[in-house]
């Protein structure tokens, strides 16, 4: 199995352009979560949207014991999302475009 970014730039960098404390994060494009797992812990709440089922099976599944509570995957799209507006602080679509 092939590592991507092993030496954790992604996340480094994500993590020094927005300040994700406490706040609400939506991720547009989540995919298996994996990045979502490296940033995951500092937001108060996470919640991964992805419009095909196997990857957010794989999310749920992979997704680490100490993120469970608080990062939730979700199976919609940007354009049809099931949230109420207002929802979120943050915004994220890293790799959606």
């Amino acid at each position: 199995m092939v590592e991507i970014d092993p030496e954790g730039i992604e996340s480094r960098e994500l993590l020094a352009a927005m300040d994700f404390k406490d706040t609400m994060v939506l991720e547009v494009g989540c995919g298996d979560g994996r990045l979502t797992f490296k940033y995951g812990a500092v937001p108060r709440r996470v919640v991964g949207i992805e419009p095909s089922a196997s990857p957010l099976t794989n999310a749920h599944s992979n997704c680490p014991t100490a993120l469970s509570s608080h990062v939730h995957f979700v199976q919609a799209t940007a354009m049809t999302l099931p949230f109420r507006d207002h929802s979120f602080d943050v915004v994220l679509l890293a790799k959606s475009l």
